[in-house]
């Protein structure tokens, strides 16, 4: 291959949101991936998927809704979902909470506590190979094939790719960079994509975005050549392939003409952990929501997670320690069948908790102003439950948006459940059915009841 080709399909590789070297792997954007399931046909909604990761687990006692699905009770750390003078309105009945789901794939092979972020969105351990759920929709399944982004990855604070700040992983097992930078995620989301006002400016975005359409054009026809000698079998996964590019050229033209941008963020001299840049991680963290749920609603994206890192290291919560990371957390000891706990360290968790809500009411409430609430998906969770064990077991999980019915919470560790049964593969499962893929498996273990089925009870 010459560099002239080479360096189209890596345009087309990047305008998906894939790595350079998974370009030629045409397999690797459709849905019959690891886990055999048939792509999946577009809906007449599209629905959108946003996965966010919070540190520290959760307090369980005053995690847990009360009586009547109360969200309102005295230092609960739900109460944002159910606080319309806060976020507009309530969103009590758009949430699922679920208590009792473990990331079993992790713990069966030791990649839990901090590590355990690794299992969220793949459902698989260290040594895992298949592609979290984020990718595995926008890629493997073709489902963000027609938007200019197949996916945003996201974070704060933190673009460290090592297992314990990542939850958005390709086929391979190979970590997603996040993008950290507010000003640097509006370039890439909304800069390439609209016009600026300048004239000249506008004339050389034209000229380049007539290269890039060449470029498509060119990789079309490798394509249709290939067509040409593939066995009958392959054609129509080539043929949805073509489809997926032909309509990606439309939506570059449809955002010169139609979605109107947010304002460019301010800019941040240090957006880096342990830079100085830790005052600045709330305003951040406000401006990735606003600027992911303006993606979406835009249409530019489909799919997107967002990193939360260790926000609390930066007293953002009046009255709380310097470092919650072990002041607080470590230093939480919950209620039991064996012992009455210290309720002193539940209330400080408990605020912690709350603030990182907070932030997924703030997403909510963006993405019910822009009308898509009820085509969305928003999966919040943390990498451990009780975080002075640093276990991995009954991990937070909420649910919010209007794919699956709300106002309800699920409790599934009952005596008669096993390990198996409160494996969050099961929930992932059911995302991707939800989504429209019909697979009843997702992710890796060496026990096969942890990757099948779907959570039932949802």
């Amino acid at each position: 291959m010459n560099s002239r080709q080479r360096s189209r399909r890596e345009f087309l590789a990047r305008g998906l949101g894939l790595g350079a070297g998974l370009a030629p792997l045409l397999g690797g954007l459709l849905c019959a991936g690891p886990l055999g399931a048939e792509p999946a046909p577009q809906a007449a909604r599209a629905k959108r998927l946003i996965a966010i990761y919070a540190p520290h687990g959760r307090a369980l006692e005053y995690w847990l809704p009360g009586p009547g699905f109360d969200l309102r009770y005295e230092n609960c750390s739900l109460q944002p979902f159910d606080d319309a003078q806060g976020f507009g309105r309530s969103f009590r009945e758009q949430l699922v909470v679920i208590e009792g789901l473990d990331l079993s794939a992790g713990i069966e092979a030791g990649t839990v506590g901090h590590e355990g972020a690794r299992a969220l969105l793949t459902g698989s351990a260290a040594d895992g190979s298949n592609a979290s759920l984020d990718q595995f929709l926008a890629v493997e399944c073709g489902l963000g094939n027609t938007t200019p982004h197949s996916s945003l990855v996201l974070g704060v604070g933190n673009d460290d790719t090592d297992i314990g700040s990542n939850i958005s992983y390709l086929a391979g097992g190979r970590p997603l960079p996040k993008r950290i930078d507010p000003s640097e995620v509006y370039d890439r989301v909304f800069g390439e994509l609209i016009l600026p006002t300048d004239a000249q400016a506008a004339a050389r975005v034209r000229a380049q975005r007539e290269q890039q359409r060449s470029s498509l054009d060119f990789l079309n026809q490798q394509l249709e050549s290939l067509e040409r000698r593939l066995p009958a079998s392959e054609v129509a996964r080539l043929d949805q392939h073509l489809t997926a590019q032909r309509e990606l050229e439309r939506r570059l033209q449809k955002f010169e003409l139609g979605c109107r941008p947010p304002e460019r963020p301010q800019h941040f001299e240090r957006v880096r952990a342990g830079s100085g840049a830790a005052r600045y991680f709330d305003a951040i963290t406000n401006l990735q929501i606003d600027l992911l749920a303006q993606a979406l609603a835009c249409d530019v994206t489909r799919f997107g997670t967002l990193f939360l890192n260790d926000l609390s290291r930066t007293r953002l919560i009046e009255g709380m320690p310097e470092d919650i990371h072990f002041e607080v957390s470590h230093r939480y000891r919950a209620r039991d069948a064996h012992q009455p706990g210290r309720p002193e360290t539940w209330l400080p968790l408990a605020k912690q908790n709350r603030y990182a809500y907070s932030k997924v009411a703030r997403l909510l409430q963006r993405l019910d102003e822009q009308g898509v609430l009820a085509d969305s998906l928003v999966y919040a969770s943390s990498d451990m439950g009780d975080p002075s064990r640093h276990s991995s077991s009954s991990v937070p999980t909420v649910l919010a948006g209007g794919v699956f019915a709300g106002g309800r919470h699920i409790a599934l560790n009952g005596p008669e459940k096993s390990k198996a049964a409160l494996a969050h593969n099961h929930l992932l499962v059911s995302i991707c059915q939800a989504f429209g893929v019909e697979t009843e498996r997702f992710g890796q273990a060496r026990n096969p009841a942890i990757v099948s089925g779907a959570l039932t009870e949802l």
